[in-house]
């Protein structure tokens, strides 16, 4: 695959669009973030940008927290068009969703004064230049000072090499293995799925390039005892909070 222009193939079917749909009402948002969300978004009337919407998990229950000026977007067309079905059923929704690519922002600089891209969603962008990419398009449409949170799985070296012995995949139709810390796995579905597994290191240093400061970074399961459901719907992941 050229370039990040498409959803994957595992986001359109139509088992997993079901799942992500469950999700807005069964798992909602965790705890951990909704804690870090009220805690790094103050300003409820703010532009949010809520990145890798999916079918609306985030999205609805970040309104339902009072935010009133959502934008949420997914580069699945199937899950926008979800979304907003979705939406016609609830009285008085204001999101506004759109079918768009993180790499590609349709928003003017300076726009937002939040960004979230939840669920590990940044990591699972195909190629490294893709995923710097979709950094500086985050970082140019943050305002000063705004803040972008988003989640990873925690790098685990042995882990890795274990997994990636062990999938022992290095190319498919829509993917390839390019670099150090790549993972072509296949998933529940029997679909095959990627994403890049970062260093701390490494991830601070790509973070400092766009021009990003970190202001922390929280492991969800050392510091939160989330629901039964969330465990299930998603493995422990660190989040990081970066500021313009």
């Amino acid at each position: 695959m050229g370039s990040h222009k498409q959803a994957k193939t595992v986001f359109e079917t139509d088992s997993v669009i079901v799942k992500y749909t469950l999700a807005i009402t069964e798992v909602g948002l965790w705890k951990s973030e909704q804690d870090l969300i009220l805690k790094y978004f103050l300003n409820k009337q703010a532009n949010l940008l809520d990145l890798g919407c999916g079918a609306g998990r985030s999205s609805f229950n970040l309104e339902n927290l009072g935010y009133k000026n959502i934008y949420a977007i997914d580069i699945s067309k199937k899950m926008i068009d979800t979304a907003r079905l979705i939406q016609k059923q609830i009285h008085n929704s204001k999101i506004v969703f759109e079918n768009m690519d993180a790499s590609n922002l349709k928003y003017p600089n300076a726009h937002f004064n939040y960004a979230f891209f939840s669920f590990n969603g940044f990591s699972g962008i195909p190629k490294h230049q893709n995923r710097i990419k979709a950094l500086n398009e985050i970082y140019r449409v943050l305002k000063p000072n705004g803040i972008f949170i988003f989640s990873i799985h925690p790098w685990n070296q042995q882990k890795y090499q274990q997994r990636l012995k062990k999938e022992n995949i290095s190319k498919t139709t829509e993917f390839e293995i390019e670099r150090y810390g790549d993972l072509i796995f296949k998933n529940e579905e029997n679909l095959y799925d990627f994403f890049h597994l970062y260093s701390d290191t490494e991830l601070k240093q790509k973070l400092s390039s766009v021009g990003f400061r970190v202001l922390d970074i929280i492991n969800r399961d050392t510091n939160y005892s989330e629901d039964q459901q969330v465990l299930s719907f998603a493995d422990n992941t660190n989040f990081w909070i970066c500021q313009k």
